[in-house]
């Protein structure tokens, strides 16, 4: 019997049959794996008060094929402790993830970004930071993300005229390409000095406000016209 250990987070889980679940992990070792969890939504089920987002957990997979039975699985850590706006940024990652990753296939530095990021929103729950301080943890996220699957473009070259980004042009972003000069009354201009400073990670709000462009144009052809259930948890004090 195939039997792999796995160190984790859970992303996404659903009801199987009467007692089951079906349960999305992200993976230090594999990337997105999915597993079944039998007996799981029983009341007396050991595995069910585990099996939540925002905790890390340790756990066993048995079996063949892409769905296996989830075998084992103990917490590793304390769970994060997340106020309401951060707690929303965390189902964003987890639905962004759990559509955007391919099955098993392992992305380490993308890990480290996610637990990263859940330091970085616990962080601001406990300290009271301001919501502004938030996109640019949700910018960093994506931006790892695109340029682990290969959709990160260069921030300091316009591909049409073969030439370095400057401050007082602007561009836009066509995927598959890259930045090239443009118009800058379109609605879809970008200042090269937004893209340098987004390239600085100098954050600021003409910068945030041209990252989430360019990360919703970037991001389209992987998650597709599907809206993003999570955006709608949002106040209006941010934006995703």
């Amino acid at each position: 019997m195939n039997k792999d250990i796995y160190d984790g987070y859970v992303l996404h889980r659903r009801p199987y049959r009467e007692t089951s679940l079906i349960v999305d992990f992200f993976t230090l070792q594999n990337g997105r794996v999915s597993a079944m969890a039998k007996g799981a939504r029983r009341p007396k089920s050991d595995k069910k008060s585990v099996l939540q987002p925002l905790q890390a957990v340790n756990f066993e997979l048995v079996g063949r094929g892409t769905l296996r039975n989830l075998s084992r699985i103990e917490s590793t850590s304390r769970s994060y402790l997340l106020s309401q706006q951060s707690l929303f940024c965390v189902f964003y990652l987890n639905e962004v993830l759990n559509r955007a990753l391919p099955e098993s296939e392992p992305f380490t530095r993308l890990f480290q970004q996610y637990e990263l990021s859940l330091n970085m929103l616990q962080r601001l729950s406990t300290e009271g930071g301001e919501l502004v301080d938030i996109e640019p943890i949700l910018r960093n996220f994506e931006f790892v993300l695109l340029e682990e699957l290969g959709y990160f473009p260069d921030f300091t070259y316009d591909s049409q005229n073969e030439l370095e980004i400057v401050p007082d042009k602007s561009y836009s972003l066509m995927n598959e390409i890259g930045f090239v000069e443009c118009d800058q009354n379109l609605s879809f201009a970008i200042s090269g000095e937004d893209i340098l400073a987004i390239n600085n990670n100098d954050w600021k709000s003409s910068s945030l406000k041209a990252a989430k462009k360019i990360s919703r144009i970037a991001l389209h052809p992987i998650l597709g016209d599907k809206p993003i259930k999570s955006r709608e948890l949002f106040s209006t004090k941010i934006t995703i």
